[in-house]
């Protein structure tokens, strides 16, 4: 794939929407967007696109929030890719909103288990200790995910085919 400028327009815009959404909303504990916005785009946009907007936001996330770490933003990488890579290979005939946002629940999850290793071989602290204590939250990712993709991904499916008919994939 030839990368142009409205490639490079549209990347910088959706990558902009991810990060701007998340850090609005990231007084509340683990309520995003960021996988239902993830599903969307890799549905829309396919994968190279989305992963380079993933990539950018993985960036911009821990640049902003000062949590730039070697050892976590590899584990934030992965957690986020894996939902354009299966999307356009695995899962690519699924199109119906409310299969997505049973995915959703899934890419939640394995979000949530890939900062298991990370964090227990940083703080120390027992696998099953962190699991406890972090369920509850990746419970709430988990819900938001499922009911923001049930409720957002037709509506918003229509309106950017509506308005971008010609550069959907």
């Amino acid at each position: 794939m030839n990368i142009k400028v409205i490639d490079i327009a549209i990347i910088a815009i959706f990558a902009g929407i991810l990060f701007s959404l998340e850090q609005v909303l990231s007084f509340l504990p683990n309520i995003q967007l960021t996988v239902f916005l993830l599903v969307l785009y890799s549905k829309k946009l396919g994968f190279i696109r989305t992963s380079i907007i993933t990539i950018i936001h993985v960036l911009l996330d821990n640049i902003f929030m000062g949590s730039f770490n070697l050892i976590y933003v590899p584990f934030m990488l992965v957690g986020w890719i894996i939902i354009p890579v299966t999307l356009n290979t695995i899962f690519n005939k699924i199109n119906q909103p409310f299969f997505l946002a049973l995915l959703g629940i899934l890419f939640s999850f394995i979000y949530s288990w890939m900062f298991v290793i990370p964090n227990c071989v940083i703080q120390n602290v027992a696998f099953l200790e962190y699991l406890s204590a972090d369920i509850l939250f990746e419970i709430i990712l988990a819900a938001s995910s499922f009911l923001s993709i049930l409720w957002l991904y037709d509506p918003c499916d229509k309106t950017l085919e509506k308005i971008m008919p010609n550069y959907i994939k």
